[in-house]
């Protein structure tokens, strides 16, 4: 998906009022210089409450101080806002100071967040070595979602292959040249992004990247017609992977590139499973009848297709409904997410269903957990005593704009999260009515196929066969039948053994 993030605007209060009413009666100058005093003595809190007084007069130098303050003191949602005011201010010496903080920021608070900032307020001149990837990095991404792959490569070729961000630039770099059809870049891209992410310590998120990137690899082999390798490279994704119940359709069409109908009928009938039951993909029963018609089982894929009309539907009416009445709100888009996550993996809700093929990825489940975070740092201020002591009158009414800030950071992740969702809602629409329009023209081609049978009423007996591929057996690869149950270790290894009743002329 390729859904552009808007940026998120800054809190609707007055930083320089707060700032002014705070510190009135105080010496800008001497609180700054005992902010930084502080600092060096590692009392990052009251730091950064001695900065806060000092920005009456010097609020790109107490923004930088402040943001520096916080980040050591692990409190990377709250400082995001003040490295996005020293971005805002103009002052080279101030950025520079806080720009060896944009990788942290960019993975601890995400790149959507910062991106357009970094772009508008900065130059790559501005960064020390350390933090240049970071920089053009979202400079790639930014290129990529404005579908400028070309200048999105460009970008991405400078990031050193050293930084934390490189398995992700790799997997964006192969986006961009898979685009372009440069396969053999894009397949040598991917295969990187899958041995860089197994460098990194086994949590969700780099099994994600990992599992999509064998993806990529498996979806470059089939863009170049190598259906063997690709089918290798499938079978390697973990079944506990939350690609797995998307790349399983992909096999399918693998399969069905190489007309090998019942085995992609096979791959399918895995979706019946109580195990998948949480699946909604409409492009998985588009497959189903195209299969039954290329079988020329007429009956079958006219059920398929009445099925698939009954399935989708409403369904389609719900999300086109829930789009339009919440098109300016993107807080609804969000609980809708927030919901859904926090709710069943195996819902009968068709809508929810739906919701739940893009909001348990990585990326919307890390907006949810920065919401978390959020909280944490909320309670870590607030028991902070170099914070609110009463006894020092330098930076009174800074815990009470840390916590306005904090109520930024909530609004603004889930105004991301929000569009995200949306957006998502919207593509996802827009795949089911073109898979409404794919219905028709088999629907179409199904009535031709059986008028001309009727027609030639020929003998088909000589090539009944004709319209499948028999699939060949891998050596690592056994056939066992079907009893009536689903098995968790056999899903996606099925293969039907429909014959086929095309006759002479039609396939």
């Amino acid at each position: 998906m390729a859904s552009t993030i808007k940026e998120v605007r800054l809190a609707h209060f007055s930083w320089l009022g707060l700032i002014l009413g705070a510190s009135a009666f105080a010496d800008s100058a001497g609180d700054l210089s005992q902010a930084n005093r502080l600092l060096e003595e590692g009392r990052n809190a009251m730091a950064a409450r001695y900065a806060f007084s000092a920005g009456g007069e010097s609020p790109a130098a107490a923004n930088a101080l402040i943001t520096e303050a916080l980040m050591r003191e692990g409190l990377p949602q709250a400082a995001s806002y003040f490295f996005i005011r020293t971005l805002q201010s103009g002052d080279q010496s101030a950025i520079r100071k806080v720009l060896s903080h944009t990788q942290a920021l960019t993975v601890s608070v995400g790149a959507d967040l910062l991106r357009k900032y970094l772009i508008r307020h900065t130059k790559y001149e501005d960064y020390d070595p350390g933090q240049k990837s970071a920089y053009l990095y979202a400079l790639g991404k930014d290129s990529l979602l404005d579908k400028k792959e070309e200048r999105a490569i460009g970008y991405l070729n400078g990031i050193s292959a050293k930084t934390q961000l490189w398995p992700f630039a790799l997997q964006l770099r192969g986006t961009a040249y898979a685009i372009l059809g440069k396969t053999q870049d894009a397949l040598r891209d991917f295969r990187a992004c899958v041995d860089r992410a197994e460098d990194y310590p086994k949590n969700k998120e780099a099994m994600d990247l990992r599992a999509r990137c064998q993806a990529s690899v498996a979806r470059v082999l089939y863009q170049m017609n190598r259906f063997d390798e690709a089918d290798r490279v499938y079978d390697s994704i973990p079944k506990a992977s939350l690609v797995w119940p998307d790349i399983l359709f992909e096999q399918a069409w693998n399969g069905f590139a190489k007309g090998e109908f019942n085995k992609t009928l096979g791959k399918l009938v895995s979706y019946k499973s109580p195990a998948l039951s949480f699946v909604l993909n409409s492009e998985v029963d588009v497959l189903r009848a195209q299969s039954y018609l290329g079988l020329c089982l007429y009956s079958d894929a006219n059920d398929e297709i009445n099925h698939f009309h009954e399935k989708y539907s409403k369904v389609g009416e719900e999300v086109k409904r829930f789009v339009e009445s919440n098109s300016g709100n993107s807080d609804a888009f969000y609980r809708l997410g927030r919901t859904v996550l926090g709710g069943p993996l195996h819902t009968r809700n068709p809508f929810h269903r739906m919701v739940n093929r893009f909001i348990r990825g990585p990326y919307f489940q890390n907006l949810v957990a920065a919401e978390s975070q959020i909280e944490y740092e909320v309670k870590a201020l607030k028991a902070s005593g170099d914070l609110n002591s009463s006894m020092v009158q330098s930076g009174s009414g800074f815990a009470d704009f840390i916590t306005k800030v904090l109520e930024w950071r909530k609004r603004s992740t889930r105004e991301i999260g929000g569009a995200f969702v949306k957006n998502s809602l919207m593509d996802y629409h827009s795949m089911l009515i073109a898979d409404f329009e794919k219905i028709a023209f088999i629907k179409l081609e199904m009535l031709g196929r059986a008028k001309d049978k009727l027609l030639a009423r020929k003998s088909q007996s000589a090539d009944r066969f004709r319209g499948n591929q028999e699939p060949a057996r891998r050596d690592d690869q056994y056939r066992w039948g079907f009893n009536g149950e689903f098995w968790t270790d056999e899903l996606g290894d099925y293969v039907f053994g429909l014959e086929s009743e095309c006759g002479e002329g039609r396939s």
